[in-house]
């Protein structure tokens, strides 16, 4: 099974300025545990929970930390036409839950373990 052959997710991005605060409400707001950032267009970095955990526990102020300050620079990407098992361990091998998607240097999407998790399950319920 391909990355594309998943349903495809709505997109939620931060821009690389934007702040903590902005980042954790959009994330809590959409139920998403990840954000890729952009500067204009272009991915330039991830912002995960742990990394929102990871500046509250330094004393980051949410309200003026720009997320830059707190994200994966540079983060691995995955292509539409990746397995889903190759991802799959590129994340444990990463120790990662979140990877985007890029067709033709357009970020596309965002891969989770959840999304990985639950095709499996489906795909292990379709061959019963």
């Amino acid at each position: 099974m391909k990355v594309s052959d998943l349903r495809p997710h709505e997109l939620f991005t931060a821009q690389a300025d934007e702040t903590l605060e902005v980042a954790a409400d959009r994330m809590s707001w959409h139920q998403v545990g990840a954000l890729p950032i952009l500067e204009g267009q272009r991915l330039v970095g991830i912002v995960t929970e742990r990394d929102l955990t990871a500046a509250l526990a330094e004393g980051a102020d949410a309200e003026v930390t720009p997320v830059s300050d707190y994200m994966t620079p540079a983060p691995e990407v995955l292509r539409p036409d990746n397995e889903l098992a190759d991802a799959a361990h590129l994340m444990l091998e990463l120790g990662i839950r979140h990877l985007p998607v890029v067709r033709s240097g357009q970020l596309i999407g965002v891969l989770s373990m959840r999304d990985v998790l639950d095709a499996d399950v489906h795909q292990a319920e379709a061959t019963r």
